[in-house]
């Protein structure tokens, strides 16, 4: 009976630091999803939602600040659904759900593993999930191992970069006379950047805080604010203070000389965590980002230092997985040109010696402890033994299991890659679109092994590296239907 009574109380010690915060635990979080047939079926992305042009500037002040920008993107038009969600024994109700993402969500546009968001307070104001009101759930687009968005994110945290957190997770779902607990498949839940987020990590909610998207570098758009709102999308109340101030510090980054660049870019960003976050991004070859793409980021104004702070967001491609055709170059990327094509506030800092400097530092910490090829290692393999039976049993995953247990150690070549579609393209029951093509799937070790000894090389002059050419982009094409 005592032994019985102690057991029972560590078992509660345990699963209350799990629910205490969700995300301090190297547990596989467990989430069952009801939907309503009605509401599975408006939730479905049958459309996509293609942005109005922006207007011309009226104002021959805008004029000057305007460059040629790329054509907007077409984003997926997904529709929050009620859903009850059960979790540790507890159920919320009418909990917002939606599906997430572009390009991970195109691709599973007839399998059920696609990308979620969940909102807590969608439909009952001031409903949350242990302080949390929004999770993300990644399915693992692009990536065989499943770990390449956990060990980025992880990166980030070890330099105190502020940056979401993350914790694996399966889901069930049930649609009444469609589906029984079907298990979808092991996912990474990823923490919202909102304002828990914020005042968690900067501790105060009331500045700007915005997603610059479908743009490729932080460009300034002129003097009035509605020629930035589809650019810069806001994500936090807008202040004229707010607005005009981030306005203030994009013309700034283009226009000032550079005496006044060096005299008052600290007045305006946080340089310092930025250089942290360059070097992770530089070991990483993250691509779909600010670096990249010109994406997949947050800027927020920290009211309590008066400095913007870059986010980093959406790690799914890290570990040199957005390649755009330059794949034989990326393992050797210039550490010292660490973007594809122009990015003026990365060009602005290296040229000045002591910022250069303490990003070459970054990098050499970097490479000594945290991304050391037997430090990463050892992460690699504990993660992958955490998490080897959820993705053995995930029979909805991009990739076979094979092809988990291989990337961890290897490359795999597009003919591994067809042999996914060859194994399983014929089992019409549990059939599922081929996993994207690249060039090669870059195996987590043998990428670090050789970015380190890239990086070691350049950092102590034994080797140049390979300047990246500036992202192609496809001319628009009509859109058709997703279905």
């Amino acid at each position: 009976m005592f032994k019985s009574s102690i057991t029972f109380f560590l078992l509660f010690i345990i699963l209350g630091s799990v629910i205490a915060d969700v995300f301090e635990s190297d547990y596989i979080l467990e989430f069952q999803i009801t939907i309503a047939p009605k509401n599975w079926e408006n939730m479905q992305p049958m459309r996509f939602n293609q942005f109005p042009p922006e207007p011309p500037p009226n104002d021959a002040n805008d004029r000057p600040f305007r460059p040629p920008l790329p054509p907007i993107m077409a984003e997926l038009d997904t529709e929050y659904v009620p859903t009850d969600i059960r979790f540790d024994g507890r159920i919320w109700k009418d909990v917002g759900v939606r599906f997430k993402g572009n390009s991970s969500l195109k691709s599973t546009p007839s399998g059920l593993k696609k990308p979620f968001k969940f909102d807590f307070d969608r439909f009952i104001e001031g409903q949350d999930f242990f302080g949390y009101q929004k999770l993300n759930f990644s399915n693992g687009f692009k990536d065989p191992s499943f770990l390449r968005e956990k060990l980025a994110y992880h990166l980030f945290q070890k330099l105190d970069v502020p940056a979401p957190r993350t914790v694996f997770a399966k889901l069930y779902l049930t649609v009444d006379g469609v589906y029984d607990q079907e298990y979808l498949g092991l996912y990474t839940m990823i923490e919202q950047v909102d304002r828990i987020f914020l005042v968690d990590h900067f501790g105060n909610d009331d500045g700007l805080l915005v997603k610059p998207d479908r743009i490729p570098d932080l460009i300034p758009l002129g003097d009035r604010w509605k020629n930035y709102k589809q650019r810069y999308t806001l994500k936090s109340r807008k202040k004229d203070s707010d607005t005009g101030r981030l306005i203030s510090f994009l013309k700034f980054l283009h226009k000032s000389d550079d005496a006044q660049f060096v005299e008052q870019i600290e007045h305006y960003f946080n340089v310092d965590s930025f250089l942290k976050l360059m070097a992770i991004n530089t070991v990483l070859v993250n691509l779909d980002s600010y670096f990249g793409t010109g994406h997949n980021y947050y800027l927020y104004h920290n009211t309590r230092t008066d400095q913007y702070n870059m986010i980093p967001w959406d790690l799914n491609e890290a570990f040199g997985n957005f390649q755009q055709g330059q794949t034989n170059r990326l393992l050797d990327m210039d550490i010292n040109h660490p973007s594809m094509g122009r990015r003026m506030l990365v060009e602005r800092l290296l040229i000045i010696e002591d910022y250069r400097f303490e990003y070459h530092r970054n990098l050499q910490a970097l490479i000594d402890i945290e991304f050391h090829p037997e430090t990463m290692a050892l992460e690699i393999d504990r993660l992958a033994n955490l998490i080897q039976e959820a993705v053995v049993a995930d029979q909805h995953k991009q990739f076979s299991t094979r092809m988990f247990e291989q990337n961890l150690s290897e490359d795999l070549s597009p003919r591994d890659q067809r042999h996914r579609k060859r194994q399983h393209g014929d089992n019409r029951k549990n059939r599922r679109p081929p996993p994207p093509m690249l060039d090669v799937i870059f195996g987590l070790k043998t990428f670090v092994e050789r970015r380190v000894e890239s990086i070691d090389s350049q950092l102590n002059g034994r080797r140049t590296g390979k300047i990246l050419e500036p992202m192609r982009r496809p001319r628009p094409k009509e859109q058709r239907p997703f279905q």
